[in-house]
């Protein structure tokens, strides 16, 4: 009998073998990083200078891979959505401006607003009783 492949196994062995390569990734990144601060050295005349900067170059260029595998491979869910977080760009309802108050804050003119988007005007000004 074969075991049948499922969608799950098939994400889990994905994962698996991009994370099997962290190791390697960051090793060589090491190596390369030390191996062209040497070459660097010898060609310049200047013993341990790029040796020993390239070599923390290759040890953050190690880091970068590894967290960047790692993400690939366990990506985070976000409430945010896909994009990230919404940022907005220039002054809110809720902010002053450079002008002065907007109306919807409690000193400017006419009467304090709401931004809930549970509420609407009706729901503010209904005089109904419910």
């Amino acid at each position: 009998m074969t075991p049948q492949v499922t969608k799950n196994m098939g994400e889990s062995l994905r994962a698996a073998g991009a994370l099997s390569t962290v190791g390697l990734s960051f090793v060589l990144a090491l190596g390369m990083g030390f191996w062209l601060g040497t070459v660097l050295d010898r060609w310049l005349g200047t013993k341990p200078l790029f040796t020993i900067a390239c070599f923390f170059l290759g040890l953050a260029a190690g880091i970068l891979n590894v967290y960047r595998i790692v993400s690939q491979a366990y990506p985070t869910t976000s409430s945010t959505g896909p994009a990230g977080p919404v940022r907005t760009t220039g002054p809110t309802e809720s902010s002053p401006t450079e002008s002065g108050p907007t109306e919807s804050s409690p000193t400017g003119p006419g009467p304090a607003r709401s931004t809930s988007p549970d509420l609407t005007e009706r729901d503010l000004y209904d005089d109904s009783g419910r």
